[in-house]
């Protein structure tokens, strides 16, 4: 074999040899590439499945809480310590509170005056979480109301459907209320359920 021969085949040995380099790089790079894509996806697909539980959980926990304020905000009694409206701590928002606060003595008294008293049932309700801290809530409430104490063993009780929209909101690790709407009943388009009092059927004994 020829000098120049030699050189032709080590040229060419070399040249096979680089190509050979450059695509087992494009490999390399090609497969971590794709690993890391890979990963990206299934970090992106667990946190996901993450947001979808705490809102799920979210959802669970605060319609819960949304049916035991409403039950607490319906159900009440002129007997002493059976009205004295502790849900009002449950009520997230400051100016909700203060605008609801004012009607409570006024609402106490028409309880004692007419001698009423109200059970509250959620029949159905349904939560839309918003985040895993915020969640929408409609629920159903039947209140059965009685007026005149006495009376109430003849069967004289109104019930009063109501159907309530709401928001809860998690407050330092507590689902609290953030609205409160009455869309229907009595006094639709109020802000509390439990003023139903105020068209309790009347007694004899109240003018």
């Amino acid at each position: 074999m020829s000098r120049l021969e030699k050189v032709r085949e080590a040229s060419t040995t070399v040249i096979a040899l680089a190509a050979a380099l450059v695509v087992a790089l494009g490999v390399i790079v090609w497969l971590a590439l794709g690993q890391r894509s890979e990963g990206e996806d299934l970090d992106a697909a667990r946190a996901t499945a993450e947001q979808f539980t705490a809102r799920d959980d979210a959802g669970k926990a605060a319609l819960d809480a949304a049916r035991a304020v409403l039950v607490q905000i319906t159900t009440y009694s002129y007997r002493d310590g059976e009205h004295e409206f502790a849900w009002l701590d449950q009520i997230a928002d400051p100016a909700l509170r203060q605008r609801l606060a004012p009607n409570v003595d006024q609402l106490k008294k028409a309880i004692v005056d007419g001698q009423v008293t109200a059970k509250g049932q959620v029949l159905d309700a349904a939560a839309r979480p918003v985040s895993a801290d915020q969640v929408e809530v409609l629920a159903f409430v039947d209140q059965a109301i009685s007026d005149g104490g006495p009376a109430q063993d003849l069967g004289d009780v109104k019930v009063e459907e109501q159907r309530v929209s709401m928001t809860m909101k998690r407050t330092g690790g507590r689902w609290l209320v953030e609205r409160l709407e009455l869309l229907s009943g009595t006094n639709a388009s109020g802000l509390d359920p439990a003023a139903g009092a105020s068209s309790a059927p009347s007694s004899s004994a109240t003018p």
